[in-house]
C-alpha cells in the first residue's frame, strides 16, 4: 500500500494500522538519536518491564497513528 501526502481515509488509515500492526511483514529497521539520561531512563524501565525498547517503541508508534 503506498502512502500520499492526502489525509488519509478512516478506511485506508484502519488498512495502514493493520499493515503496522503484521507481525509477520519484513522489518524495517529504525534509528533514533536521544539523549544519554533518557536512554538510560528508558533501558532501565525496560528491563525492569522484561520487554525490549524495540516492543515499546513498536507500540509507542501503533499507538500515535491510531490517534
Amino acid at each position: 500500500m503506498s502512502l500520499s501526502a492526502k489525509r488519509p481515509s478512516k478506511n485506508i488509515k484502519d488498512n495502514l494500522l493493520l499493515d503496522v500492526q503484521d507481525t509477520n511483514s519484513p522489518k524495517k529497521r529504525l534509528n533514533a538519536e536521544v539523549e544519554a539520561g533518557l536512554y538510560k531512563q528508558i533501558k532501565t524501565k525496560a528491563v525492569m518491564e522484561e520487554r525490549s525498547i524495540s516492543d515499546i517503541t513498536r507500540q509507542l508508534w501503533i499507538n500515535y497513528l491510531s490517534d
